[in-house]
């Protein structure tokens, strides 16, 4: 660190562009391609998206978590402990990878 003063700041400073309060920069149509307002879906919209997709993710974590040590019961021998345990991992992160992905999409 630095040894700088600490600077108290008493209040937040305002917002630049807040409800009913117009864009400093103006309307810029045309600079990127979902930029205009109907273009885009809002932000509760999106959130809604998003956990419908973080269920669907919830939902095959509770199946692998349900399913693999019912498999394993049902499957005689140590191979299958480790087969299934490497397996695991593997949809651990291939979960992890499609949930990220598939909320960043969501969010274009």
């Amino acid at each position: 660190m630095t040894g700088g003063r600490r600077v108290v700041v008493a209040r937040r400073p305002p917002a630049l562009a807040g409800r009913g309060t117009p864009c400093p920069l103006g309307d810029l149509p045309g600079d990127l391609p979902g930029d205009l307002p109907g273009d885009l879906p809002g932000v509760p919209a999106i959130v809604g998206l998003q956990l419908r997709q973080a269920l669907r993710t919830v939902g095959a974590v509770a199946g692998l978590l349900v399913g693999v040590p019912v498999l394993a019961a049902r499957m005689p021998g140590l191979w299958v402990w480790v087969a299934l345990s490497v397996a695991v991992q593997c949809a651990w992160v291939g979960l992890s990878l499609l949930q990220l992905r598939r909320a960043e999409r969501l969010e274009r």
